[in-house]
């Protein structure tokens, strides 16, 4: 045990205060006049030795209660904990969480500047002679490197307060490879954070004997957000003069029911929609919100509620890409019926390709793909179109004339078995009304349609999760569909040609082809997530010699060059660093804008859910560090680092405890010892 303020034992020289007073008292007589003595002799003989006895117990106890006082106010504490500071083998780590949540109030200013503050005061109580390295969720190399203290000083004014969620453990094992690398044998981490539960994750961390942490939490003023989680659309079809649904889920992580909650929604700077809403406790809400798109183009959105104090996650960005026409690709040796539907309609671009000469990147970018029964494929074609159905385009397949089983991979991979051609005539029995295919294409149908007659066609059998939309009336279903990562697979069982049915000259061919166009809308990404969205996936570009690439906010003053690459049609974008603030930026193609991608903060933080403060240690000692002590900002502006630690292990309370027992036990003896 050791003492904070050992200059307080000159308080012990009280001790001769009640032994001089206790003294002086057994020399003291009292006389007591009585007519008979003889009888009360032996009386007295037993009440002198109890007085005495009584005023020795009172002696100790008023003894007692001056040491264990004197103690007390010496502040004693355990020493076992020591720091690795004021070393020169020693590296000072401070890590400072400069997340969004960190921007939460505090008593004062907000945690980050707390910390800074507490930071700054922890460098100026330590030894000039230390080495400093700070650390962030930003990574930055200019910090990562041993420094002085006035260089220490300096940094940590010129730090960055915006950046992405990172997990703990991922930061501490950085700083302790860094230890290693500039060669410290030992280290102490200052962490400072508000230990957000979804980023205060330790499971992967590398346990390091030779690290000690101090852990600083930052306690926020409030405990309630209101954000905006995310937005998509009602349907992917986004044409301008079309009125489309935007969907938004609004989030209250907060004890109190909100009501009448205003959000707003902006396209390129001017209100298209707005409304309320209202959300239980802990609770969330989908908002619907409709809207039209006057032109075509990139169209810059944004969806805003108002919140204080937390403001990062008020408003979510978004890119709207309204393409002018939608382009069709039919694969075959010649054009069918779809080439009049869709060649001379200006919403679309209709392209025929033979399979033995295709181009990659104009399936990629086709919303719809077509496989007519002229069509002879090899695994590869068929492979090429599986995926760029599963990035969003929509592709219809018709039996081959010559032999259906040529494309066996395909139906395969689509979970169909071919059986024979049935040469049976029949007709269209059944439609799947109730399916959202169907729900907007046939509103009512007359008591007596027409509906197509089948003079051959491919026995299927589903061995998956295709669903029939139209059945023949011996059972066997005509067209059939299925959900292939984003996008649509239609399998058609007869072909357009009048040998197999009449399909293409019946009413339900035409708004059937168009609306399976419309669902390939393969909408770009209409948001990205800084510090998540690492790797761009961009289609849509035609790139012919040499190109580079930029990212760029509106204003030119920040620029950021991604590594790319182009592989199967598409361009590969690589983040190397992340982007300095939530908004729009345009990528730019050599120095030219080809589109403008959304960014937001990620919404990982936005849950006000922290660990408690006597939760912090267990965790990081299960992950095997040393944790030296956890302390308060406060205790690096009001004391040094060795009277903080003492402040950890103090025992003054049970001092205190024993001089209070002690008074109390010389209460009682003099009131009930008689």
């Amino acid at each position: 045990m050791r003492f904070l303020y050992p200059n307080m034992f000159w308080g012990l020289l009280a001790l001769l205060i009640p032994i001089i007073i206790h003294l002086f008292n057994f020399r003291r007589h009292k006389l007591v006049y009585f007519s008979n003595t003889a009888v009360l002799r032996s009386i007295q003989q037993e009440n002198a030795k109890t007085r005495k006895l009584k005023y020795l117990v009172t002696l100790l106890l008023r003894c007692l209660f001056i040491a264990a006082l004197v103690l007390a106010f010496a502040f004693p504490y355990r020493p076992e904990k020591q720091l690795n500071v004021n070393t020169a083998e020693s590296l000072v780590g401070v890590y400072i969480d400069n997340s969004m949540s960190m921007k939460g109030q505090s008593q004062r200013t907000t945690m980050i500047e707390d910390a800074r503050q507490s930071a700054r005061d922890l460098v100026h109580k330590l030894s000039p002679s230390n080495r400093y390295l700070l650390m962030t969720n930003s990574f930055e190399v200019q910090n990562e490197y041993p420094m002085n203290q006035e260089e220490m000083l300096d940094q940590l004014d010129r730090m960055n307060p915006d950046g992405a969620p990172v997990a703990m453990g991922e930061v501490i094992d950085r700083f302790g490879m860094l230890s290693r690398q500039h060669g410290f044998a030992s280290s102490t981490l200052f962490v400072y954070s508000d230990f957000q539960s979804n980023t205060f994750d330790l499971s992967a961390a590398k346990a390091d004997t030779t690290m000690q942490v101090v852990v600083v939490p930052m306690v926020p003023e409030f405990n309630t957000n209101l954000y905006i989680d995310t937005v998509w659309l009602a349907s992917p079809i986004v044409q301008a003069g079309l009125t489309n649904d935007l969907m938004v889920r609004v989030v209250n992580q907060g004890d109190k029911e909100v009501k009448g909650l205003p959000v707003n929604f902006t396209m390129n700077g001017a209100t298209v929609a707005s409304t309320t809403v209202d959300i239980e406790k802990n609770g969330m809400s989908d908002v619907e919100m409709q809207f039209v798109v006057e032109s075509n183009g990139d169209q810059c959105c944004s969806v805003a509620l108002t919140d204080h104090p937390i403001i990062f996650d008020d408003t979510y960005n978004f890119v709207l890409n309204v393409k002018p026409s939608l382009s069709v690709v039919e694969l075959g040796q010649q054009g069918t019926h779809c080439a009049l539907l869709f060649d001379d309609d200006e919403q679309f671009r209709y392209t025929l390709m033979e399979p033995s000469r295709f181009d990659l990147s104009a399936l990629a970018q086709a919303q719809l793909l077509i496989v007519n029964e002229s069509a002879v494929m090899n695994e590869t074609l068929q492979q090429t179109l599986l995926d760029a159905v599963s990035e969003g385009a929509s592709l219809v397949v018709f039996p081959s004339i010559d032999d259906p089983k040529n494309d066996r991979y395909l139906y395969d991979k689509l979970g169909l078995t071919l059986m024979e051609v049935d040469t049976n005539t029949t007709n269209v029995e059944n439609i799947a009304q109730q399916h959202a295919f169907f729900s907007d294409v046939i509103l009512a149908l007359p008591q007596h349609p027409d509906l197509p007659k089948v003079k051959q066609h491919v026995r299927m059998r589903p061995n998956g999760l295709a669903t029939p939309l139209l059945t023949l009336q011996n059972g066997d279903p005509l067209l059939m569909m299925e959900s292939v990562g984003k996008g649509q697979a239609f399998v058609m069982a007869t072909t357009l040609t009048s040998q197999w049915s009449d399909l293409a000259d019946n009413a339900l061919f035409v708004p059937m082809m168009v609306k399976m166009a419309f669902m390939g809308g393969k909408l770009d990404k209409l948001a990205y997530t800084i510090g998540q969205d690492k790797m761009l996936v961009l289609g849509g570009m035609s790139l012919e010699g040499d190109h580079h690439f930029l990212l760029a906010n509106a204003e030119r003053n920040y620029e950021m060059m991604p590594a790319s690459e182009v592989r199967n049609g598409k361009v590969y974008l690589y983040l190397n660093d992340n982007l300095p603030a939530a908004g729009f930026y345009d990528l730019l193609v050599n120095d030219t804008v080809n589109r403008v991608t959304a960014w937001n903060e990620s919404r990982v933080e936005s849950k006000m859910d922290f660990a408690e403060r006597d939760a912090i240690e267990p965790v990081f000692k299960k992950a095997g560090f040393d944790v030296a002590a956890v302390l308060d900002t406060s205790d690096f502006a009001t004391a040094d680092l060795v009277e903080a630690m003492a402040h950890q292990g103090s025992q003054w309370k049970l001092f205190a405890l024993i001089a209070l027992l002690a008074l109390l036990g010389e209460i009682a003896v003099l009131r009930f010892w008689k």
